[in-house]
């Protein structure tokens, strides 16, 4: 596959701050949710652009941000329902979603849940979707509100129901019958929830889990949730088989003794589009472990580490993501907690799955350093 890197992007007018219609251009790009403490919360669209990234928007919620949490949970998701693309944002400070609909980036509204709370030290909010359903988990409460996405992405509020304890990490799977989440360090204990047509929860589990698992990310087949390890040791990997009726089946887990690297925690997990990689954040050592996958047999095997440059800047990393929806992904995005602004890291994956980091990595994101969570513009299909 030639390199997402080699690819020759067309050529747009940049005009920061102001540009309505960034999305319907050609290219690749990727959102921050800036999440600052109390705070006027933002999101920086960059674009790639050969090895670069440039910022062409910084969009604001209209809502706070919250200033940090969980490193694995997704604060900004990208989900199309139909023909209609949204981007949501979470404003965990006061608790709701900024929606809005591309390409034209037009607010459709912000939208809370009143049973749900995001804004406590610590603590933070958490996003997922597929179709025409988005789920909201909330840090204080420790609940989960389910919302319609309706036209223009507008959203209704369908029910909120009670998870175990605060999420750390959430994914529904690619039929949309699923809703797997993680309770993250300490807790040992990941879970699922079957989804009905009108959009009810309904509890499977709890389930234990061995190591803190955390961030979770489902394979494009829907049969195996594979959950990242916030160990704060070595790389550690728990993988569940998926079953038809939403239930989770018996764990395997992978590494915590150094054989999938030194890489130190590893709450943030990222499949490759075409299944054959997982990404691994090693969000306190501050580098991105690469892992061969294989579903028949399962397995996990070591493939290459990379240490973030300017890392005596960056306090942690968070979430990461593919730059490209097929293939091996391209490059990798690493969001990355720093001060006195969040930045953004770029790698280039090399054929082997190995990864490269790209001259002039990380990025500004020209705002809050309290960077955790960001999405890849286009989407992955799952």
């Amino acid at each position: 596959m030639k390199s997402l890197f080699s690819l020759t992007i067309a050529m747009i007018a940049i005009v920061v701050l102001s540009s309505t219609c960034i999305f319907a251009q050609a290219g690749y790009y990727v959102v921050t949710n800036n999440d600052p403490s109390s705070a006027a919360n933002s999101a920086t669209i960059f674009q790639l652009k050969n090895k670069s990234l440039d910022i062409v928007n910084i969009l604001q919620t209209g809502g706070n941000g919250g200033g940090g949490g969980d490193f694995a949970l997704p604060r900004v998701i990208l989900n199309k329902t139909g023909s209609t693309q949204c981007l949501f944002i979470g404003d965990a400070g006061t608790s709701d979603i900024a929606a809005f609909q591309l390409p034209t980036l037009t607010k459709a509204g912000n939208y809370k849940d009143p049973k749900g709370n995001s804004s406590g030290f610590g603590y933070s909010m958490g996003l997922a979707a597929r179709g025409s359903l988005l789920f909201a988990a909330y840090g204080v409460t420790a609940n989960i509100g389910v919302f319609e996405i309706g036209a223009g992405c507008k959203l209704t509020l369908l029910g909120t129901y009670n998870a175990a304890t605060s999420v750390s990490g959430l994914r529904v799977t690619p039929d949309g019958k699923t809703l797997v989440v993680a309770y993250g360090y300490g807790e040992n204990l990941v879970d699922s929830f079957s989804i009905s047509s009108k959009g009810v929860l309904t509890e499977n589990g709890p389930y234990p889990g061995l190591n803190g698992p955390a961030g979770v990310d489902i394979t494009s087949d829907g049969q195996y949730a594979v959950f990242g390890d916030a160990t704060g040791g070595t790389t550690q990997i728990e993988i569940y088989p998926i079953n038809s009726n939403g239930t989770l089946g018996t764990e395997t887990s992978f590494g915590g003794d150094g054989s999938l690297g030194a890489g130190q925690d590893s709450s943030s997990v990222w499949i490759s589009p075409n299944g054959k990689f997982v990404y691994v954040a090693n969000n306190l050592s501050k580098q991105v472990t690469s892992l061969g996958f294989s579903e028949s047999p399962l397995g996990l095997s070591y493939v290459g580490i990379s240490t973030l440059q300017d890392s005596g800047q960056i306090i942690s990393i968070g979430g990461l993501t593919t730059a490209s929806p097929s293939g091996n992904g391209g490059g990798i995005y690493v969001a990355e907690f720093s001060s006195p602004n969040g930045l953004v890291g770029l790698l280039q994956i090399n054929a082997d799955g190995t990864t490269t980091e790209a001259p002039g990595s990380p990025f500004n994101n020209g705002e809050s350093s309290a960077l955790l969570s960001l999405a890849a513009y286009p989407s992955r299909s799952f």
